[in-house]
């Protein structure tokens, strides 16, 4: 299937999981998650703060885990450009006042917000609907991670967070298009490329 196919797809399948069904899946992506950062020697990570009444995974649930359990790893999240498909990161601390955008996105309020540097990155929770045994994935259709990608350092590692198993291709990958180097879902953790790679 191609990307457009699997977005509707995956959208449909998201708005027919129950609450319950919802709350048990973002339980066990938030313990898997935890389980990936054990013995890591990351000091940023970086994740998507859930659009709000969209069933997408609760990060944070995840942010409250990482909090309780890396303190000293700091959390990064992005602000959208204005009338671009760019994005800004600043940190996310108790701190940080949080604005919510034109698509119900919180994101910080930039003007009081410390801004951090793609580059000093060293991990990122990565938004999908879907992705394939390669590792690649269907976002929403903006580009913007895509983007943020390239400002980031190659050894970043790239974590999608999904709700549900790979297919087994998607058919209209193109040069642009990156892939992860794991995928967590609520019974699984897919490794793709290598750390190093």
């Amino acid at each position: 299937m191609n990307k457009s196919a699997l977005r509707q797809e995956y959208l449909d399948k998201r708005k027919l999981l129950t609450k319950e069904e919802k709350e048990n899946f973002d339980t066990h992506i938030t313990a898997n998650v935890k389980k990936l950062l054990i013995n890591r020697p990351f000091r940023i990570i970086h994740t998507f703060l859930p659009q709000l009444n969209s069933g997408e995974i609760d990060t944070w649930k995840i942010i409250s885990a990482i909090r309780r359990s890396f303190p000293f790893l700091k959390i990064a999240v992005p602000y959208i450009l204005p009338g671009t498909r760019e994005m800004e990161h600043f940190l996310l601390d108790e701190q940080t006042e949080l604005i919510t955008n034109q698509w119900k996105i919180p994101e910080p309020n930039p003007v009081i917000s410390q801004k951090i540097n793609p580059e000093s990155i060293d991990a990122v929770l990565v938004p999908l609907l879907a992705f394939d045994e390669d590792g690649f994935r269907v976002g929403y259709g903006g580009g913007y991670y895509d983007r943020f990608f390239t400002g980031c350092r190659p050894d970043a590692v790239k974590i999608g967070l999904s709700f549900f198993d790979p297919v087994k291709k998607i058919e209209d990958r193109n040069e642009f298009d990156i892939p992860l180097n794991f995928c967590i879902t609520p019974f699984r953790l897919y490794p793709f490329l290598s750390e190093n790679e």
